[in-house]
């Protein structure tokens, strides 16, 4: 009988995952139910902000694990970071641990190459990946768009080794979560403030981000960084 790696990879993954959002939710459980009462949920809100760098780190594990389970949505915790942590904090948090995630999925790639392929031979976007023009972009924009699974844009990514070194790779990586890591965060924080100029410094600051992308990728290729 022939073991399926994807399949066991994913069940534990997702089992220690499951974990980590117990932890959290008993963590938070006072303010959770402080919020269904109206009187306290001013107080809730503050505590919830509140929280230190055991939730931190909780979060991440939990990002992290997210990341490299392929199939499962970062969005809910992506948002909750931005809930519990505010804008700034919650888009570093969400960066940093799904750019993590995407580094060790590229690793995790010649374990799991085999199922990922066969999963992803008919994907629409396999053949955008594979004639790109501009492939460290391409990169850069898949790990940036939720609908594109990551674990395909790390598939590719891994092939891409072969024409430019670890390190581009693992740059593009850790750059690519950074808009959608934004977007999460300022949602889960709109939740709490309803402040609609956060779109319009939204959109700025992705403009931004990826002429900065482009850039830093175009000086690494020259060897300039």
């Amino acid at each position: 009988m022939k073991i399926n790696k994807l399949k066991i990879f994913k069940i534990v993954a997702i089992l220690f995952a499951l974990l980590f959002l117990y932890l959290l939710f008993k963590d938070y459980q006072p303010q959770i139910e402080m919020m269904f009462n109206a009187k306290e949920r001013g107080r809730a809100i503050a505590e919830i902000r509140d929280h230190g760098l055991i939730d931190v780190f909780i979060i991440m594990i939990v990002l992290y694990l997210a990341t490299i389970i392929p199939g499962v949505p970062v969005v809910p915790i992506g948002i909750i970071a931005g809930i519990c942590f505010g804008p700034l904090w919650g888009t570093l948090i969400n960066t940093f641990s799904i750019g993590l995630g995407n580094v060790a999925a590229i690793n995790f790639i010649s374990y799991l190459k085999k199922d990922l392929e066969k999963t992803y031979k008919n994907n629409r976007f396999t053949s955008h990946f594979q004639h790109a023009k501009n492939p460290l972009m391409s990169l850069i924009v898949g790990y940036s768009i939720p609908i594109i699974p990551s674990y395909l844009v790390s598939l590719q990514a891994s092939k891409d080794e072969q024409k430019f070194n670890k390190r581009i790779i693992f740059m593009t990586a850790l750059l690519g979560p950074f808009p959608i890591s934004l977007i999460y965060a300022l949602g889960g924080n709109a939740i709490f403030s309803a402040n609609w100029q956060h779109l319009l410094e939204l959109v700025v600051i992705i403009v931004i981000f990826f002429i900065f992308a482009n850039t830093l990728l175009k000086k690494m290729i020259k060897d300039e960084l």
